[in-house]
């Protein structure tokens, strides 16, 4: 695939999947034994699934979901994404219990595709400005 042809994938997961929650193309865009990276996420498991479990605990956490692509560059396999999130917390995380809260936290993603599919993620984003931003960590 060319490399615009990975950053629209990488659109396609953010539009479908992170926004909607429609997960009709989940198993076409990962691979079998996708793994994703986070600090914050240590043992997620691999595969589809995995991906899916993750993304819908997030959202379980914040209404209002709104990913957001601010910037991507891409060269040969892989494609950085520069992200931002905003919503509202109205789900427990950390022993927090929801408070209401507007939050707006920024990230990077690091997608590698394979043959139309992703493989393997890494992702930083700013988890301590998001637990601060909840009242789940003080200011």
């Amino acid at each position: 695939m060319s490399t615009q042809q990975n950053k629209e994938l990488v659109q396609r997961q953010f539009d479908e999947m992170w926004n909607a929650d429609k997960w009709d193309s989940l198993e076409e865009m990962f691979a079998p034994d996708y793994v994703n990276h986070d600090p914050y996420n240590g043992d997620q498991g691999r595969g589809p699934q995995s991906f899916k479990a993750r993304v819908q605990a997030y959202r379980g956490v914040l209404a209002d979901f709104d990913l957001r692509i601010e910037r991507q560059l891409a060269e040969g396999d892989l494609v950085s994404t520069y992200w931002s999130l905003r919503g509202t917390h109205a789900g427990e995380i950390e022993g927090t219990a929801p408070t209401g809260r507007s939050v707006h936290v920024e990230g990077q993603l690091m997608s590698r595709v394979d043959d139309g599919r992703f493989v393997e993620e890494w992702v930083h984003w700013d988890t301590l400005g998001f637990l601060r931003g909840i009242g789940a960590l003080p200011s």
